[in-house]
C-alpha cells in the first residue's frame, strides 16, 4: 500500500505538538467480583508504539475503554480506581526502560514520579475501535471533517482538508461507508482519529477480522501514521505475530498476576507461552431460582421506569446548550427528521387517518339507533360530533400513539445501533456529548413531524368523512357536510379552530416525550444485537404509555 504525505507542518499554526506519556496511577480495576488489573502505577512511553497483549478474557479491551475515559470509575459492572494523566514526558526518556530489564511491577512503582512531580492534564485520547465505529449515515470525507471541525484547538489549522485525509490514507471519497472493505474502513477510521488532533491514540485490535496481508498493511500504516505525525500509540492486541514487529514497547497484561509487566525486547520471543487465557472457576454455576428470576425482573423494571422518570426530568437541562457547531446540528437534524417525519410516516399516518374517519362517520349514522326517525332530527349535530371528536380527540390521540410506537422505535433502533456499533463511544472520544447531536436533533424533529403528520392524518380523516358521508346521503349533498363539520370548531372571526392550542400542546408535548425516551432507551448499553431489540420493545411500551397519560392528564384540564 502506498501512501502519499500531502502537507508538511512547517507553519506555526500546524506544527506538531511535543508527545505526550500516559501516567497510571494506582489504577485498579475490577470486573463483578473479578479483579482485572492491581494497584498498578505506570508510565507509558510518549512518542512510542506500545503494544500490550495478553491472553483471552485477560482484560485488554476493558483496560483500552478506561484509558480513554469510555468507562465511568462506579459503573454496573466495571469499576475502577485511581489517576489516568498525561505529561510531557521526552520520547527519549522510558519508564520501562529506567527500570531495565525487570519484569517486577513493584520496582515499576518504586520508580513511577511522585504525584508532584506527574503534571496533571487530561490528555485528548482518539481511539481507532475495533468494530470502526464510523458514521454510516454520512460519507468517508465527512467522516474525517466532523473529526476535522471538533479538534481540541480549533484556532490552529489542522494543515489538510478531510478530502487530503483520505487521499493520504488511500480511502476512496465516494464510496458510501458501508461499502468499504475491512481494510478501508480501518484507514478510514485511523484517518479520523488522526484528523482530530489527539495527544494519544488507542488501537482497539486493529487486525482483527482481516486476513494476513491485509493485516501486514495495517501494521505498515500504523508505524507509518506514528512516524509522521509522532503521536504516542497503544495498541491491544491478540494478533502479536502481526503487531510487534512495529512495537517499540511491549506490555504484558498477566491474568495471573493481574498486572501490566514491561516485557524486554529479547524476551519478545518468549510472549506466545506468556499469554496464558484467564482460567475460570470450576465450581458449577446453579441457575437461578423462579423467586430470584422474579426478583431480577421487577428490579430490572424499576431501573427502567425510574431511568425513564429521570430521563424526563432532564429534558430542559439536557437540551442547553445548544449544538457546538451548528453545521453538525442541522446535519444530525436533517437525518432525525427524515426518520421521523419521512414519506414512509406520511403514508402510515394518512392511512389511519382514512380509518378513523371512516369508522368515525360511517358507523356512527349506520348503527344510530332508530335510525329512520332520530337521523333526520339529529344529522347536524351528529355531523358536528363527528368533527369536533376527529378535531380535538380522536385523531391527536390515534396520531399521537402510531407515532410514539413508529418513529419512537424508529429512534431507538437508530441510536441503539449506534451505541453497539461504537459511535456513541467515538463521538465521545471526539469530545462531542451524545446529547448535543442526537437528543437535541431528534426532540427537535419530532416537534416539527408531530404536528405535521397529526395534520395530515386529520386532512386524510377529514376526507374521507365527507367522501363517506356525501355517498350514504346524496340528498344532502357535501355543502351540508361542511356546513355542520366544523361547527363546533370555527370561531366568529374566521380564525383558527377552537381548540387548536390544546391540540398543538398534545402533539408538543408528546412529540418531546416521545423523542427523548427513544434517545435514552436507545442509549443504554448494548452488549449484543438483543439488547438493541429490547431497547426497541421498551420504547414502544414506554412511549405508548406516556402518550396516553400525556392525554388523560391534558383532557382533564382541557374539558
Amino acid at each position: 500500500m502506498t501512501m502519499k504525505r500531502i502537507a508538511d507542518h512547517d507553519s506555526p499554526d500546524t506544527q506538531l505538538s511535543a508527545p505526550k506519556s500516559l501516567h497510571l496511577n494506582r489504577l485498579k480495576i475490577k470486573a463483578g467480583d473479578r479483579e482485572l488489573l492491581a494497584d498498578t502505577n505506570l508510565t507509558i512511553t510518549a512518542g512510542k508504539i506500545t503494544v500490550i497483549v495478553g491472553g483471552s478474557g485477560a482484560g485488554k479491551s476493558v483496560l483500552l475503554r478506561t484509558l480513554a475515559g469510555l468507562i465511568p470509575s462506579n459503573g454496573p459492572v466495571i469499576k475502577w480506581d485511581g489517576t489516568i494523566e498525561s505529561g510531557n514526558d521526552s520520547p527519549l526518556t522510558s519508564r520501562t526502560e529506567a527500570v531495565g530489564n525487570s519484569h517486577s511491577n513493584k520496582d515499576l512503582q518504586d520508580s513511577t514520579p511522585t504525584s508532584d512531580a506527574i503534571p496533571k492534564v487530561q490528555p485528548r485520547i482518539g481511539i481507532v475501535f475495533q468494530q470502526f465505529a464510523l458514521f454510516d449515515e454520512l460519507s468517508p470525507t465527512e467522516n474525517v471533517q466532523f473529526a476535522l471541525d471538533h479538534r481540541n484547538d480549533r484556532t490552529r489549522t489542522s494543515g489538510q482538508s478531510s478530502r487530503q485525509w483520505l487521499e493520504e490514507l488511500g480511502v476512496p471519497a465516494k464510496t458510501p461507508v458501508a461499502a468499504l472493505s475491512g481494510g478501508q474502513k480501518q484507514r478510514l477510521a485511523i484517518a479520523r482519529t488522526l484528523a482530530a488532533n489527539p495527544d494519544i491514540i488507542l488501537y482497539d485490535e486493529p487486525t482483527s477480522g482481516l486476513d494476513a496481508a491485509s493485516g501486514r498493511k495495517v501494521a505498515e500504516l500504523i508505524r507509518h501514521t506514528h512516524d509522521t505525525y509522532q503521536r504516542t500509540s497503544i495498541l491491544v492486541t491478540h494478533d502479536y505475530e502481526t503487531l510487534i514487529p512495529i512495537a517499540d514497547e511491549v506490555l504484558l497484561l498477566d491474568s495471573q498476576s493481574r498486572l501490566l509487566v514491561p516485557v524486554p525486547r529479547q524476551d519478545w520471543p518468549q510472549i506466545p507461552t506468556r499469554m496464558r487465557p484467564v482460567q475460570l472457576s470450576d465450581t458449577p454455576i446453579r441457575p437461578p431460582t423462579l423467586a430470584q428470576q422474579t426478583t431480577a425482573k421487577i428490579d430490572a423494571f424499576l431501573r427502567q421506569t425510574g431511568s425513564t422518570v429521570v430521563a424526563a426530568a432532564r429534558i430542559p437541562y439536557d437540551l442547553l446548550p445548544l449544538f457546538p457547531r451548528p453545521r453538525w446540528g442541522l446535519r444530525f437534524f436533517a437525518h432525525y427528521l427524515r426518520l421521523v417525519g419521512g414519506v414512509s410516516a406520511w403514508i402510515y399516518l394518512i392511512l389511519a387517518g382514512l380509518i378513523v374517519g371512516f369508522t368515525g362517520t360511517y358507523f356512527t349514522f349506520r348503527f344510530l339507533p332508530f335510525r329512520l326517525y332520530t337521523q333526520p332530527l339529529l344529522i347536524d349535530e351528529l355531523l358536528s360530533s363527528i368533527g369536533f371528536a376527529l378535531y380535538r380527540i380522536l385523531v391527536p390521540v390515534l396520531a399521537t400513539i402510531l407515532i410514539a410506537a413508529r418513529c419512537g422505535a424508529a429512534v431507538a433502533a437508530d441510536v441503539g445501533v449506534k451505541q453497539y456499533g461504537g459511535q456513541i463511544d467515538a463521538m465521545r472520544t471526539l469530545g462531542v456529548k451524545p446529547r448535543l447531536y442526537l437528543l437535541i436533533p431528534i426532540v427537535l424533529a419530532f416537534m416539527l413531524a408531530t404536528p405535521i403528520l397529526e395534520w395530515m392524518a386529520f386532512t386524510s380523516a377529514r376526507f374521507i368523512s365527507m367522501f363517506s358521508f356525501t355517498a350514504t346521503h346524496p340528498d344532502v349533498g357535501p355543502f351540508f357536510w361542511e356546513q355542520h363539520f366544523y361547527r363546533n370548531l370555527l370561531t366568529s372571526d374566521g380564525g383558527w379552530p377552537q381548540g387548536w392550542g390544546w391540540v398543538m400542546l398534545k402533539n408538543l408535548a408528546c412529540g418531546i416525550g416521545t423523542g427523548a425516551i427513544g434517545f435514552y432507551r436507545g442509549l443504554a448499553p448494548k452488549q449484543s444485537a438483543s439488547d438493541v431489540s429490547d431497547a426497541i420493545t421498551s420504547t414502544v411500551l414506554w412511549t405508548t404509555l406516556y402518550v396516553l397519560l400525556v392525554h388523560f392528564i391534558i383532557a382533564l384540564i382541557e374539558f
